[in-house]
C-alpha cells in the first residue's frame, strides 16, 4: 500500500463528511499540520411557550483530526495522543451549556506495528469540567492499517467505535479500487 491509498481514503472520508463537518485541508494547529481537520457542532434546547422561557440548552462538539503516515509505532502513537490531550483539548470551550466534546483522531497508516495496535486499543482519556457540571471531553482514536488483511484493517480505542463506522464504507470502496 502507499500514500496513494491513504490519500484516496482521506478524500473519500472528507467528501462523505463535508455535509456534517466543517472540513479543512492542510490544517495547522499548535505547530502541527494535519492533512484534514473537521468540526461538528450541535445544539439543543427546551423552552416553555416562548423562547425567552428556556428550560435548558446543551451543546455537543466533535473536533476531528486526520493523520497520514507510512508507519505507526508506539512512539508515534504516544506523541499523537499527547498532542490530542494537551493541545487539541484547547479547542474545547466548557461552560454552563457545554455537554460534551469529542477529540477525534483518525490515523491512516500503511503499516501499524503490533505493539502500536495493542496500545491504541488501550488509549483512554476523559476530562470533566467543573465536576461534569460544565460537561466533559473524551478522546476517540481510530486507525486504518492498509497492510492488514481486508476485514481487520480498522482498529480503535473503546470510545472510537463511531469513527470505525465512519471509515468502514469508505475503506471498502478504496479496497475495491486497489
Amino acid at each position: 500500500m502507499s500514500a496513494e491509498s491513504r490519500n484516496d481514503l482521506l478524500e473519500r472520508v472528507v467528501a462523505a463528511n463535508s455535509s456534517y463537518y466543517t472540513m479543512q485541508r492542510d490544517y495547522t494547529f499548535a505547530g502541527e499540520t494535519f492533512p484534514a481537520y473537521g468540526e461538528f457542532h450541535t445544539a439543543g434546547e427546551q423552552y416553555v411557550l416562548v423562547k425567552r422561557a428556556k428550560l435548558w440548552e446543551v451543546n455537543t462538539h466533535d473536533y476531528l483530526f486526520f493523520m497520514s503516515l507510512p508507519s505507526l509505532s508506539v512512539e508515534e502513537l504516544n506523541k499523537a495522543v499527547e498532542f490530542m490531550t494537551t493541545q487539541a483539548i484547547r479547542k474545547v470551550s466548557p461552560g454552563p451549556d457545554h455537554m460534551s466534546s469529542a477529540l477525534s483522531l483518525v490515523i491512516l497508516a500503511d503499516v501499524i506495528d503490533e505493539e502500536a495496535s495493542k496500545a491504541l486499543k488501550k488509549v483512554k482519556f476523559r476530562k470533566n469540567y467543573l465536576l461534569s457540571i460544565h460537561g466533559w471531553s473524551d478522546l476517540r482514536v481510530a486507525a486504518v492499517n492498509f497492510s492488514a488483511p481486508q476485514g481487520s484493517q480498522l482498529i480503535s480505542n473503546s470510545m472510537g467505535k463511531p469513527l470505525i463506522e465512519m471509515l468502514e464504507g469508505n475503506l471498502e470502496l478504496t479496497n475495491k479500487q486497489l
